[in-house]
């Protein structure tokens, strides 16, 4: 994520990758971000409505469904990061 980039809160709906897979119920979707660095001052991501600030590289945050998140880079320096999405077979 590039500097003075936002993504503002909102809740993913996986539309394509359910109709690849075939799930119907997007509560069987998890997505985790990997935080490819360590923080840097200006980055910034929340997780429905619980902020996350000064991780290290290689640290994970994982919600399943439609979890609210949003994420914003208002730092000098570049926000790296990796998403991974899969699904679990059943829902508890």
């Amino acid at each position: 994520m590039l500097p003075g980039t936002t993504l503002p809160n909102h809740s993913d709906t996986y539309k394509r990758f359910r109709e690849i897979h075939g799930i119907h119920n997007v509560d069987q979707i998890v997505r985790t971000i990997v935080f490819l660095e360590d923080w840097h001052s200006g980055h910034y991501f929340e997780l429905d409505g619980s902020p996350f600030v000064n991780w290290y590289a290689g640290q994970t945050v994982t919600w399943t469904g439609t979890t609210p998140h949003l994420a914003a880079n208002v730092g000098m320096t570049p926000r790296y990061t990796l998403q991974l999405t899969g699904a679990i077979d059943e829902v508890a």
